[in-house]
């Protein structure tokens, strides 16, 4: 591997660690950068101890104000581009965004955000996470 690698734990389909070899996965190149992003995506700004500016500011919290939260008051699509776009390009390896579509869903308060990024390994697959 080279330093410039990204390297990210091996995730299952819904999100959990891999370890259908008893132990957690490892991977590296397009497959780190994309696993990464997943784990940029669900992090909330403010949870992880390490980097509390790290993650979507989803709520209000000692780190998020009011005014910058997606969740606890009326969707902003703006506000969630913004958010969401920034939470990708703050991951390693990621060089621009090539897609980002969010669509909100009133009824069931569910956002759903399709992506595809440029990266040091080449682009990613469209992905789409549900929040």
């Amino acid at each position: 591997m080279l330093s410039t690698d990204a390297v990210a734990r091996r995730l299952t389909a819904d999100g959990d660690l891999d370890i259908s070899a008893g132990r957690s996965q490892f991977v590296a190149g397009l497959e780190g950068v994309a696993a990464g992003i997943r784990a940029r995506l669900e992090l909330i700004r403010g949870e992880f101890f390490w980097d509390r500016g790290a993650g979507v500011p989803y709520l209000e919290n000692d780190y998020v104000t009011a005014r910058d939260a997606l969740l606890g008051q009326a969707f902003n699509e703006s506000r969630a581009r913004t958010a969401y776009a920034a939470a990708l390009l703050s991951t390693p390896g990621v060089l621009k965004v090539g897609r980002l579509d969010i669509a909100f869903d009133n009824r069931t308060r569910a956002c759903r955000i399709t992506y595809q990024v440029s990266t040091i390994f080449g682009d990613t697959a469209v992905a789409t996470v549900e929040v």
